[in-house]
């Protein structure tokens, strides 16, 4: 009989087969150990029973979680039952740029669940990853693999983008995703930027075959819904010779009947807070307005990306989750700079409407400045009657007394005395 037990040794487990033979050191015989010629022999009866015993063990004990790489790339980007804040990549943005050392969690759901206990700003996501999840995330990690180092690959900004809801059989309107090369020095040579579902989510590029230093491109995209629910295509950057240079995501719902199309207030798809010294913060605010004649159910309304943390956006109708026919829901945007670098982030929007266009943050966090030295204090005026020099003044002090004395001697001699 063939069994299978869990043995220790790693956080999902490991395998063996028992068969009846004992574990050696060296190799296995060709040939089952024949149980009556060992030295540690049992009865056929009770050797029997314990492989049965060991069998029964294993059948009953729970299957160890296998790991799922797509469904961890899912809890990723969100956290499941979307409660309203942001997953993994709200801080570490996609995991290709290795940012805070995010692809050292590729080693497994342990390593992923010791770090979360230990820095107080990812403790929140304990309550909503189980075990479990953890791992299909560690498998996720464990397939991202750079093509080359980080700092010499393109930027594209966003790396998710969400149409929201678009009637099938038509066609959203008009995207954009930019493609920047961050270096100040050195080009990038772009092949061109691909959908991996051009019917559906089909992309344009406009990327000069180098783009040099601090430059950028950008991308066309559409949402094109050939079926109700939801769909998915990633974009792909793509080097002269074919490899793919980074990825992105293109995500959108397809339905029965156009629903309303939501719209910021004034129209914007960038927030720029400029330079905000670090200790101080900036807001900016507009409105999210629902022109249609229908309601509209808001699930996310939220900061993301790499420096997600650094921006906050407070809206009135998150709680409510409901914005009304005509109605315009208000939304402040905040800018809190933690050091003195560039900051860049998105707000992600999810809802049953057709999403605004994509809103961009971005900032310049500067060092405060440093308080001027205090003027040193004017010298003090000298009277005009001493400013004839103090040994002149002492002269005349020392000829007072001296005259003072002079008379004092002179009045007793001529005191008469006693007649």
């Amino acid at each position: 009989m063939v069994g299978v037990v869990r043995q220790a040794g790693g956080p999902l487990g490991r395998h063996a087969c028992v068969t009846g033979r004992p574990k050696t050191a060296g190799p296995l015989p060709d040939s089952p150990i024949d149980v009556k010629s060992t030295p540690w022999a049992l009865p056929r009866a009770l050797a029997g029973a314990l492989i049965a015993s060991a069998a029964l063990v294993a059948l009953l004990a729970p299957a160890a979680h296998a790991q799922d790489a797509t469904r961890g790339a899912a809890l990723y980007r969100a956290l499941p039952g979307s409660p309203g804040v942001g997953s993994c990549i709200s801080c570490h943005g996609e995991p290709v740029n290795n940012r805070n050392s995010v692809l050292r969690g590729a080693a497994g759901g342990t390593l992923i669940s010791r770090t979360i206990a230990a820095v107080s700003a990812m403790g929140y996501l304990r309550q909503f990853l189980s075990d479990a999840d953890l791992a299909d995330i560690a498998a996720y990690l464990g397939t991202v693999v750079p093509t080359a180092a980080l700092e010499t690959l393109p930027e594209p900004w966003p790396t998710v983008d969400d149409f929201g809801v678009q009637a099938v059989g038509t066609q959203a309107a008009e995207r954009w995703i930019l493609i920047r090369n961050l270096q100040p020095r050195g080009d990038i040579a772009i092949g061109g930027v691909v959908s991996t579902d051009p019917m559906v989510f089909p992309v344009q590029h406009e990327c000069p075959l180098t783009l040099p230093p601090l430059g950028q491109c950008r991308v066309r995209t559409w949402f094109r819904p050939a079926t109700a629910g939801p769909a998915e295509a990633r974009f792909d950057i793509v080097a002269p010779g074919g490899q793919v240079l980074r990825s992105g995501r293109l995500l959108g719902t397809g339905a029965a009947l156009q629903p309303p199309t939501l719209a910021w207030l004034p129209a914007t798809e960038l927030i720029d807070f400029a330079r905000v010294e670090v200790g101080r913060s900036a807001e900016v605010r507009l409105q999210l307005h629902n022109p249609g004649s229908t309601a509209v159910s808001l699930q996310r309304l939220r900061s993301t990306g790499p420096q997600a943390l650094r921006f906050a956006v407070a809206a009135d109708c998150v709680a409510s989750g409901r914005i009304e026919p005509g109605a315009r829901c208000d939304v402040t945007v905040t800018h809190t700079p933690r050091s003195a670098e560039r900051a860049e982030s998105w707000v992600e929007l999810g809802s049953d409407a057709a999403n605004a266009p994509l809103l961009r943050m971005q900032a310049i966090g500067v060092a405060p400045a440093a308080p001027a030295d205090p003027s040193p204090a004017p010298p003090a005026e000298t009277p005009e009657e001493d400013r004839g020099g103090g040994a002149i003044s002492a002269a005349f002090a020392l000829g007072l007394v001296l005259a003072v004395v002079a008379l004092r001697r002179g009045g007793r001699k001529k005191r008469p005395g006693p007649g």
